[in-house]
């Protein structure tokens, strides 16, 4: 019998949704899944460069820019931290402004929510912000849709139980309990009542299931209970040591949520981190350098396959997990919420520039879509360094330190083939013979001027470069934030 084209095209259809639906089964296969998408955690509490009462405009002007940086090594989008809406509306001007930013750039860069609940935020509020933006002409199609579905994820919130979970889903899905406020601090585009008109949802939540570092069995549990109401979940595995094969690895926990996840068939969304200090609770988990962010990427390359993945963060300077290439937070102290530090706010040299992640992130996130380690074409260096041999200070603040600290420079070299990397403290000069690929190598760090480096092969200079700050002994505040850099030839 001959098909009509028409009937061939259907044909044609369902062979490719099955094929599709397949894909998203076969988690042993990496290869086998749909296209993977990378975001990073934006918090919405802080913004690069220009005060938020410097103007609506100027405000949208360096969100672009912040756009662009992460689109520019294959962030997909940013999950907008909302730790407020109604009660604290700050949140919806700036959430408007990042919206319009991404809006006017046409770049396919996609926004979600995700409501933090740890503080002011209601059903109500929750409700109100996916609405506000997915319900949007303007904004919808800027809004992160998965299958058609708006995603919205959280910051913990399993607390709050199960019914609650249900009714905000049932509430945003059915048009129910409508959002009746108006938003006059958010642009003129989004200030009015929002459309209550029903809404596909899809919900990976961060809950902390069994704590910061979970068992299998906690999770397993959770799922019980959560199943019929959650399409995935978002392991926020940033307080522990990758890799240190005990207690507190957050590695095996990753492991866990990808597997009973998986075999439940949701969506797993495993977390990425530069390093975390919670300077607000006089806690440390040391990363050593780039080494820790490796052995979680590696993890998720050839371990747990996670559908997506979110880099925990691009911003949030207190607690240093922040991917953003801005110089010193604190040169912005109108634009960043840098209250709960170690140092007054407006200290300049506590924080550091983390540019040497942002362009390291690249390499691993091309690696993490394609399946594929990337090719080296140029020879590239990144450093990461403490800038006070002893991190403490000296009024001898107290800090569970958890890991291997170690008075170090840190270096990951990804290089064409092999090369001698110079590092030089004044007239200290270590010099490393390293293999092509990409490596992780440890140096002596000394106090003095920024430490400078030289790459050299055959003879020849490939590229010169000097570290940001200088190194003390110590200093009047703990100071554990890396100060990282990079070269190319």
């Amino acid at each position: 019998m001959k098909l009509s084209s028409e009937r061939l095209a259907v044909l044609h259809s369902l062979r490719w949704s099955a094929f599709f639906l397949l894909a998203i089964a076969c988690t042993a296969n990496p290869r086998a899944h749909a296209q993977r998408t990378v975001f990073a955690h934006y918090m919405l509490a802080n913004q690069d460069y220009v005060s938020s009462n410097a103007g609506s405009e100027a405000v949208i002007a360096s969100y672009q820019r912040e756009i662009r940086q992460a689109q520019a090594i294959g962030i997909d989008g940013f999950a907008l931290n909302a730790g407020g809406w109604f009660k604290e509306p700050r949140y919806i001007l700036r959430a408007s402004e990042m919206f319009e930013a991404a809006y006017r750039l046409h770049s396919n860069f996609k926004l979600m929510f995700s409501a933090d609940m740890c503080c002011s935020n209601d059903a109500a509020d929750v409700e109100d912000m996916v609405r506000r933006f997915a319900n949007s002409q303007r904004y919808s199609a800027t809004y992160y849709q998965s299958n058609g579905r708006f995603v919205l994820t959280t910051f913990s919130g399993s607390r709050l139980g199960t019914a609650f979970w249900q009714r905000l889903r049932n509430d945003l899905e059915q048009g129910s309990n409508p959002s009746q406020r108006e938003a006059h601090v958010a642009l003129t585009y989004v200030s009015e009542v929002p459309s209550n008109a029903p809404l596909p949802v899809m919900l990976v939540p961060a809950f902390f299931w069994g704590g910061e570092t979970p068992r299998k069995s906690d999770i397993e549990q959770a799922l019980t209970d959560y199943t019929h109401i959650i399409d995935g979940a978002f392991y926020w595995g940033i307080a522990g040591v990758p890799g240190l094969g005990k207690p507190p690895d957050q590695i095996p926990s990753s492991q866990a949520y990808a597997t009973a996840l998986h075999r439940a068939g949701k969506l797993y969304m495993a977390p990425i981190c530069l390093q975390f200090w919670g300077a607000n609770k006089n806690r440390y988990y040391e990363y050593s350098g780039f080494s820790g962010m490796r052995r979680l990427w590696m993890d998720a390359i050839d371990v747990t396959h996670p559908d997506w993945v979110e880099i925990i963060t691009w911003n949030d300077f207190i607690e240093g997990t922040y991917v953003s290439p801005i110089d010193d937070p604190a040169k912005y102290p109108l634009a960043n919420d840098l209250g709960n530090s170690a140092a007054p706010p407006s200290t300049l040299r506590t924080f550091h520039s983390h540019r040497g992640a942002t362009e390291l992130l690249a390499f691993y996130i091309q690696w993490y879509k394609t399946g594929a380690q990337p090719a080296i074409h140029n020879d590239s260096v990144f450093w990461a360094y403490r800038t006070q041999l002893s991190p403490l200070s000296s009024k001898g603040t107290q800090i569970k330190i958890y890991g291997p600290l170690a008075t170090v420079l840190y270096v990951t070299a990804n290089l064409t083939a092999p090369a001698v990397l110079r590092v030089s403290f004044g007239s200290d000069v270590k010099s490393l013979t390293l293999p092509a690929g990409s490596t992780d190598v440890e140096v002596p760090l000394l106090s003095g001027d920024p430490p400078s480096f030289d790459l050299i092969r055959a003879g020849r200079q490939l590229a010169h470069a000097t570290g940001d700050d200088p190194v003390s002994a110590t200093g009047p505040y703990p100071n554990l934030y890396y100060s990282t850099g990079f070269m190319r030839d």
